[in-house]
């Protein structure tokens, strides 16, 4: 794919990554709803983190910077997975507690008593959305050192000789990737929505329960 198809073929994500962002600003007040309970800060901050990343992975497509696109892919699956691990919190009021100290949350545990590992997290989103952990172990590459770095670091070795590219502009052969990545976290971002509407049909319940 060269520079001119890809920039083309991006134009539309854009646009749809735009949409979501104002989607995820509309989930936001369905999660308020009339009441504002603790846990709705905790999904009220997965939704921002949502938006700012879709902020940044924008022009992250139009400059063509895959590392970088894959670290917010990665981030967005994270997003995923703290979402899910509050759907299914044993303890929401205490979940909520470790995100306002700054605490890591895989020492907490699911209603049934799993504890909220990545590992853990990762296989259970997997059951829901196949293939999401096989992604996620592929966008840890751009979140760590890895093969991922020598390999985007590498244009060709011929000959005895290796022609790097360090500093130099993405590749085109790396574009067809670059756009995979686009349509994966596109992906993610709407599976993102799907926990936090869970959330809000819930918040609707509560509402109409307490209603006096």
């Amino acid at each position: 794919m060269t520079n001119d198809e890809y920039n083309v073929a991006v134009v539309s994500s854009v646009k749809e990554l735009q949409e979501l962002r104002k989607e995820a600003v509309s989930l936001t007040k369905g999660v308020i709803g009339e009441t504002l309970l603790s846990e709705d800060l905790y999904f009220c901050a997965s939704l921002d983190r949502c938006i700012r990343l879709i902020d940044g992975f924008i022009p992250m497509l139009q400059s063509r910077n895959l590392t970088c696109a894959g670290v917010l892919l990665r981030m967005q699956m994270d997003n995923c997975m703290r979402t899910y691990a509050a759907l299914v919190a044993g303890d929401k009021e205490l979940l909520v507690q470790h995100l306002l100290d700054g605490e890591r949350i895989d020492k907490l545990r699911d209603k049934k008593g799993n504890r909220f590992s990545d590992g853990y997290l990762k296989r259970k989103i997997d059951e829901i959305d196949s293939g999401f952990a096989q992604v996620y172990e592929q966008a840890s590459g751009f979140v760590h050192l890895s093969s991922k770095a020598f390999y985007q670091m590498i244009d060709k070795c011929e000959d005895g000789k290796i022609d790097f590219l360090i500093g130099l502009p993405l590749p085109e052969k790396r574009n067809a990737p670059l756009l995979e990545c686009t349509h994966a976290y596109i992906h993610y971002v709407k599976l993102f929505f799907k926990l936090i509407q869970a959330m809000v049909n819930r918040k609707r319940e509560y509402d109409f329960l307490e209603k006096p």
